[in-house]
């Protein structure tokens, strides 16, 4: 029998882990109040003294954007023209980098995401992810009807090199073309950074690889405005000058995460290959998606970026700003980080970022973990190998003492099922 929907869509009843645990976050605390509930479900920044973090360089500016050009639609599908300078001046031009790339407006990170995986491979066909990443990657491969490759995201306290070459020579051998997520810097959900040595032995594979097929590369760089190097980490895009010519890679850049600005939903996917005809042709597919999903992106998110980016008084205002709150993501880090050591509770390597995991490898454990917590008001979200603590979201003093707590729960878990 037919039915209303398709046969190759996904039309079970969606279950996001992150928005689970957040909505349980919030029912606890309307219920026991904020002293007795630790949020750390939410991925948004929260301030120390709550609320959720708005910067006033962002929504003073929007406040000066016309309504007009708040209501108009943006200037073009691939946004518009001062919109595709400022994202390339953001990452590039600002830093003295040269790099010829192109540019298509997105809603969000995750619409460069879902492009990318629709235009890149077809039904059936296979995109590579980390073992330990954000959640959603999945449901976008589900979207796509495209497979799942893993590989290991950590070789002990690094980046398992190894397993990301394995995994890609597989795919090769199997499609002839790879499409394979990165996301660094501050990866979510661990908040690891690769290092230079990392980056660069991975390029070379990379660049090894094409001479089999295509490779495609998307680096996520959804939290590259919160790493502590600051602007310093976009030397790294430097390296992409050196990519074959059946290389592509794609950055996906989620403005929205950028200003501290999640509803707006603008990002971009920025294009960068040697190889102009097909990069080209990649730019004319990922602007047909735009036409044909969401239209154009929100132009005065759009608008408020451009002038943020382009004025150097308003750039410098909100730089400094910004600065306070990485160094407050920082400190709680610092707090988590060393309570953690002092009384052995594993996390994954963590450097910078919104997010730290704790390492769980036994699923069994984790579930019952993730539950006992849940009783005692803590809110986690559960992910591949661990639970997420979104130290975005817990104020200092919630956080100390945290780590005795989650271990004295994790020891009665362990007990219970002895």
């Amino acid at each position: 029998m037919k039915r209303f929907v398709s046969e190759n869509v996904h039309d079970q009843v969606i279950v996001d882990v992150v928005f689970e645990a957040a909505q349980g976050a919030v029912k606890a605390t309307n219920e026991f109040g904020d002293d007795a509930v630790v949020n750390g479900a939410f991925g948004t920044y929260f301030k120390d003294e709550g609320g959720l973090l708005t910067f006033e360089t962002v929504y003073r500016t929007f406040d000066k954007v016309e309504d007009v050009h708040k209501a108009r639609y943006a200037a073009g599908i691939e946004g518009s023209p001062e919109f595709r300078a400022a994202v390339k001046d953001w990452l590039f031009t600002s830093e003295g980098i040269e790099i010829d790339c192109d540019i298509v407006a997105t809603p969000g990170g995750t619409g460069a995401l879902s492009s990318t995986v629709k235009n890149a491979l077809s039904p059936g066909d296979t995109v590579i992810h980390p073992d330990i990443g954000w959640g959603p990657y999945k449901t976008i491969a589900r979207q796509h009807n495209v497979e799942i490759a893993n590989y290991k995201l950590f070789d002990g306290d690094k980046f398992n090199i190894a397993s990301f070459k394995d995994t890609c020579r597989d795919v090769m051998e199997r499609q002839g073309k790879v499409l394979a997520f990165v996301n660094d810097p501050c990866q979510n959900p661990t908040g690891y950074t690769m290092k230079d040595t990392e980056w660069e032995e991975l390029l070379a594979f990379v660049n090894e690889l094409s001479e089999e097929g295509p490779v495609i590369l998307l680096q996520d760089v959804a939290y590259i405005d919160f790493t502590l190097q600051g602007p310093a980490y976009r030397k790294h895009f430097e390296r992409f000058k050196d990519l074959a010519e059946n290389v592509l890679v794609v950055i996906a850049f989620s403005v929205s995460k950028t200003l501290t600005a999640y509803g707006m939903r603008v990002g971009a996917q920025v294009l960068i290959g040697k190889n102009e005809e097909e990069r080209t042709r990649f730019k004319n597919a990922a602007s047909n998606t735009a036409r044909g999903v969401w239209s154009t992106v929100n132009n005065g998110g759009m608008r408020v970026f451009s002038e943020i980016a382009s004025d150097e008084t308003t750039k410098k205002a909100y730089l400094a700003e910004k600065e306070e709150f990485v160094q407050l993501l920082k400190e709680r880090a610092e707090i988590f980080k060393l309570e953690a050591e002092e009384v052995d509770l594993p996390i994954y390597p963590y450097e910078e970022g919104f997010f730290i995991t704790l390492r769980i490898d036994d699923a069994a454990v984790k579930n019952a973990l993730h539950l006992a917590l849940k009783k005692k008001n803590i809110f986690f979200v559960n992910v591949y190998g661990g639970l997420r603590i979104a130290i975005c979201s817990i104020p200092k003093r919630k956080l100390r003492g945290l780590a005795k707590r989650i271990k004295e729960t994790l020891a009665e878990v362990e007990k219970d099922r002895e």
